[in-house]
């Protein structure tokens, strides 16, 4: 299990490797017994932001080393550091290269060579025979090249310079050395994006067995917030290695994510006739299975099944049908607000401490903009199952043209996302006469289209009963609850605040939500007569049988998304169904409020 919550280490060496790049040892038995090459680390710079950083080396005696190259402020600012210094690191994280066959190309450009030089090292100690390929733009940006040659393999370089070796793009030297009748069972390729889609065209027609490091912006390391989306591949966990066949029917290569989640192209020349590029390759249409015993209709929409997950949970349309593909009842979308947010520096979300499932997050509710999430929509509409649009704002003006934006698209139910406790939005359960003036606002332009509205509230106000009373006086068809509990985790070392917002408040989730949701829907459920939308802490049936006798109706997952993933939907609902048999329900609604009726 990785190490998933900021630690601090002393850096015990500095090595300058060229004129941008440093590699940084660190003594971590935690993180370098789990490592394999290909896998990365989130490390922390301690009040400037958190980033995810591949692993060059790591040992079973502990030593474990990373490659950073000067590239942006944190970088940089981790460059002035020196040996003693303390920087937080957390993993090891994603899936690692698998070495196959006796002889093996690595395919490097710039300090994509990193990884590579731990691969190159497990070669090695498996008896591989392996060529590497190392690309530059100049001699002085090559790296590791004389330890590459100490392991005794052969190195060949090439510079767009010509300054040292062959002259041009090392694809262009992998065509050249296959098209010599050299044969290799297995490439590896790290790099910069386009490089190592090439070397996928190349490998391709050449039928060789192809893994490629891919990068993407990462936030939570875990597969939590889907920042690093990669065709609904979550990069940190289901990647960073990738073989080629799974990356032929997503964007790589064309575009990729922005911090706010919005579609950027990766060619940087582009033209406004070009940006079909940014479409997805179509899912394939999903049905949903036919389950009797779990159908349900709320608000008007029938539901296959009343599991969801809950909104954060992936900014993608792509994710959200992987979701739905899982056995999800209902998918709800990632907070979306009226204009583009960039969301907060990390950390943004951790396990609070190993194996606790008790998680803190302060995203900052990055999101792409509601007039470029129609995108991200189409995407998730190809799984035929409800869709929820989870929005937020803090004006009613903001609102009101939000939702003239949202009910153009193909959704089923607007989700108020009231209770954000990390950002200024959180202000508007506070205020129960601006949230009032919104539902009223937004439930006017949303019923024109018969979409109907829920609003989700956290247990961070005094009484949440007489706030979702309010909500549902203003006129919100369903209410959602809980929303995280707000927490402030603190470094002991440092005394400084573990997440990267200004404030250094989150929102606490996981298993212990369980008991203070099931709490608050219980009296939500003696106030309202609307139905409610169970969320807090859910990692088993039992706790969805709880939530339902409590007066939940549907119920969404979000923390057992991290520690047992896609499965859980499936989990649920067979021990859901279990259930209802062995008891002698008909139907999932007859155990609603069953503990009000006692």
């Amino acid at each position: 299990m990785p190490l998933n919550s900021p630690t601090l280490h002393k850096i015990e060496e500095l090595n300058v490797e060229n004129e941008g790049v440093k590699t940084f040892k660190f003594h971590s038995q935690e993180i370098a017994r789990e490592s394999e090459p290909g896998q990365f680390v989130m490390v922390w710079n301690p009040g400037i932001d958190e980033i995810p950083i591949s692993i060059a080396n790591a040992s079973q005696e502990g030593e474990l080393e990373v490659a950073i190259a000067d590239v942006g402020d944190c970088t940089h600012n981790l460059h002035q550091k020196h040996v003693g210094d303390l920087v937080g690191l957390r993993g090891p994280f994603g899936k690692a290269f698998s070495l196959h066959g006796a002889t093996i190309c690595m395919v490097a450009g710039g300090y994509g060579t990193a990884p590579l030089r731990f691969a190159a090292k497990r070669a090695k100690e498996l008896d591989k025979h392996v060529v590497l390929l190392v690309g530059a733009r100049s001699s002085a940006e090559l790296l590791y090249i004389e330890e590459f040659e100490r392991m005794g393999y052969e190195v060949r370089i090439a510079t767009e310079d010509g300054s040292e070796g062959y002259k041009g793009l090392v694809t262009e030297l992998l065509e050249e050395i296959l098209a010599s009748g050299e044969k290799f069972e297995q490439v590896l390729t790290c790099g910069p994006e386009l490089m190592m889609k090439r070397v996928c065209e190349i490998t391709r027609r050449e039928r060789i067995l192809t893994q490629v490091s891919v990068e993407r912006i990462v936030k939570c390391g875990c597969g939590a917030c889907g920042s690093c989306d990669l065709g609904g591949y979550r990069v940190c966990k289901d990647g960073p290695v990738f073989d080629a066949e799974e990356l032929e029917r997503t964007e790589f290569g064309n575009w990729k994510r922005a911090k706010s989640g919005k579609r950027i192209a990766i060619k940087p020349d582009m033209s406004a006739r070009e940006e079909i590029e940014l479409l997805s390759i179509p899912p394939s249409r999903f049905t949903p299975a036919n389950e009797p015993l779990l159908r349900t209709e709320v608000c008007g929409i029938k539901f296959p099944n009343p599991i969801a997950n809950a909104a954060g949970f992936g900014v993608s349309g792509k994710l959200l049908y992987r979701y739905a593909a899982a056995g999800a009842g209902a998918v709800v979308t990632k907070s979306v607000g009226l204009d583009e947010r960039e969301g907060y520096p990390n950390p943004t979300f951790f396990e609070l401490s190993p194996h606790s499932y008790s998680y803190v997050n302060a995203m900052g509710l990055p999101n792409p903009g509601i007039k470029n999430y129609g995108l991200e929509i189409e995407d998730a509409m190809y799984a035929d199952v409800p869709l929820i649009l989870s929005i937020f704002g803090k004006s009613v003006e903001e609102c009101r043209e939000l939702v003239r934006i949202a009910i153009k698209y193909p959704i089923d139910m607007l989700e108020f996302n009231a209770s954000c406790p990390h950002t200024e939005f959180a202000a508007v359960e506070h205020n129960p006469k601006l949230l009032k003036s919104i539902i009223k606002e937004i439930r006017g332009i949303a019923h024109q289209k018969g979409i109907p509205v829920a609003v989700k509230i956290s247990p961070n106000v005094g009484d949440p009963a007489g706030l979702a009373l309010t909500a549902e006086k203003a006129g919100a068809d369903a209410i959602t609850a809980i929303n995280t509990v707000i927490s402030r985790p603190i470094d002991p070392t440092l005394d400084i605040p573990l997440l990267g917002n200004p404030t250094g408040y989150g929102g606490k989730s996981g298993k212990e939500l369980a008991f203070g949701g099931k709490r608050v829907i219980f009296e939500l459920y003696e106030e309202l007569r609307i139905p409610i939308i169970g969320v807090g802490g859910i990692f088993s049936a039992k706790d969805v049988i709880e939530y339902a006798k409590n007066g939940a109706c549907l119920f969404q997952v979000g923390s057992a998304l991290v520690s047992e993933g896609f499965e859980i939907f499936t989990r649920l609902k067979s021990e859901l169904k279990e259930y209802l048999v062995v008891n002698g329900y008909k139907n999932l609604g007859e155990i609603v409020g069953e503990a009000h009726r006692r």
